[in-house]
This record gives C-alpha cells, structure tokens and sequence, in this order.
C-alpha cells in the first residue's frame, strides 16, 4: 500500500456484510481492502476506481513477468465469488458478488475496480449498525481467517466478548464441513494462528476459551481489547496530575516573586519534592513571624533541602 492508502486509518463496514458468509483469498482480500479504501464518506454511489497494473503486483505481490495473467485470474475470481448476506430484519439472503466490473486498459498499465451496486447498503452512508475496522492493522495480517476473524471481533470491541458456535464460524469463515472436520484442526490452524497473528501485528490482544456441551466443543468465546488501554489510561492520568502538581508549584514560586522563566528553572534543577518541602517550611516560618525576607528564605530553603517536618518540631 502507498503511504496516501496508509493515511487512512479505518474502513467502515456494515455489520450484516462482516458477518456475510464469504470465502476469499488472501490476494483477492488485499484487493477489496485497497478498493474500500477509496470509498469517500459522503459517496452516494461506487465509482470505478483507477489502479496502477504494478501497483496492483506490488499488492497482491505476484511476479511482475506474468504480472497481466496472475491479475486477471484474481479479479476474474473476484467476480465469480459469491458472498452471502443475510439480514436478520427481513428473513432475506442476498447472493452477490464483490466486484461488478474489473475493466483493463492494456496498453496505458492499469485497471479500473468497482464494487457491485447490491453492496451499496453494506457501504455507503453508513449511519448505524457498522464497525469501523482499522485499516493499517488489518494490513499487516498474511493469513485471510485471521483478517476475518480480526473484523467479527471489531464489532464487539466495546463489550470486548463474542461467542461464536462452531457452526457459525465455518460460516463467516467459508470453510465447509469436510475442511478442517476435526475441531482440534480448526483450533490448530485457524484460532491459534489468528490469535497469534492478531497478538503480534495489530494493536489489538484477542484470545479465546471453549464452551462445550457434554464433552463437545460447540462454541468459541473470544475477548479482544487495545493493547495496554488501562496502562495507558493511567500514564495520562498521572501526566495530567504531574502536569497540575507543577503549575501549582509555579504559580507559589511565582507569589513568592520569582520570575515564570526562574521557577521553571528551579523545578527542573531541584525537583518537585524539594521545591514543595521547601515551599511548606517557610509558609510555617512566614505564619510564626519568622521570615523578615520571604524570597530569599525560600531560596536558601531551596538549596538547603529544608524538610516542613522539622520546622513543625520547633516553637
């Protein structure tokens, strides 16, 4: 992807096209990231969209020799994939393809991409019931379960938990019944690669537990959150206390005469703690009448370390 693809951090989806029943490869699915893409927030209808013949080698990473082969076989697929959308609402399944057209311009080295117009109320002004699914992150990912998987997560990022049945997932997934037939192959080469992949690449932690029935492995519930979200949560909170400590101690500095440029300057050579104790030890010298230049005692507390506790001792 180019670093302009890249800029755009998310994508947006319709939840009835995520949880579509759908297989794609890994190449086809680098070509419908790159075209949802150049989906604009305000499209009120898909547009052919340009894409360089070696851009699109680049993409999907094919040998630039047979380059026009390999990429008419992928999009030649892209048309004849068809996807299943099932909306819950109506009781309907649409059957649609991804791409309407794919139209090469041979001799001038590039192609012009459109979605199919069904797929219009999946993508386009888009108000509510989608996920947004971040864009750079998705792109890191090599294996097309793990992307899959990644997106019907995303959906539930807010309650952080899924549970999918078995059934459901070979669904969203497109692998039939006689594809990975033992759970344990399932569990080996798609979920704990997926997991693995996503831990590593993404932004994201997932990890999943078993739910069965009798001794049947019957359902998958998945936890996905941001990595570090509660350490980072706390980092700002403990910046923005620090941040308030030290306009409090400057704002002291500054009634007690001090210039703002030779504050700041005391704080970072001594330290909030001895600038606060010092602070403390001549406020209890101020109210017992004892400090007849105020400043300068704060200065020699300064740099004496002064400790309010001692002065509390004496009378």
């Amino acid at each position: 992807m180019t670093k302009k693809q890249e800029s755009k951090d998310f994508i947006v989806k319709s939840n009835s096209l995520i949880e579509a029943r759908y297989r794609l490869s890994l190449q086809e699915s680098q070509v419908i990231l790159w075209l949802l893409t150049k989906i604009k927030p305000n499209d009120e209808d898909f547009k052919p969209h340009k894409l360089k013949i070696a851009e699109f080698a680049k993409l999907v990473e094919v040998n630039v020799d047979s380059k026009y082969r390999e990429l008419r076989g992928i999009t030649r697929q892209l048309l004849q994939r068809v996807m299943e959308i099932h909306e819950s609402k109506t009781n309907e399944t649409i059957q649609v393809a991804w791409l309407s057209s794919a139209h090469y311009k041979n001799k001038q080295g590039y192609v012009y991409l459109e979605f199919s117009p069904k797929l219009k109320p999946y993508l386009l002004q888009l108000r509510s019931h989608f996920t947004k699914i971040d864009i750079v992150d998705t792109l890191k990912l090599k294996s097309i379960y793990a992307i899959r998987i990644f997106e019907l997560l995303l959906q539930h990022l807010l309650i952080t938990k899924r549970t999918i049945t078995i059934e459901e997932i070979r669904g969203y997934l497109g692998i039939p019944q006689n594809e990975y037939s033992k759970y344990s192959h399932l569990k080996e080469k798609i979920f704990n690669k997926a997991k693995s992949e996503i831990n590593t690449k993404t932004e994201y932690n997932i990890d999943f537990t078993e739910i069965k029935e009798s001794r049947k492995i019957v359902a998958i519930e998945w936890i996905i959150h941001k990595k570090n979200l509660q350490t980072q949560d706390h980092k700002a909170v403990c910046l923005q206390k620090e941040l308030r400590s030290k306009e409090i101690i400057i704002t002291n500095l500054l009634e007690y005469g001090f210039s703002k440029m030779i504050a700041k300057r005391l704080l970072t050579l001594h330290g909030e703690d001895t600038i606060k104790n010092a602070i403390r030890a001549v406020d209890l010298q101020i109210e017992r009448k004892h400090a007849k230049n105020p400043k300068a005692m704060l200065q020699t507390a300064i740099q004496e370390k002064w400790h309010p506790e001692v002065y509390k001792k004496r009378k």
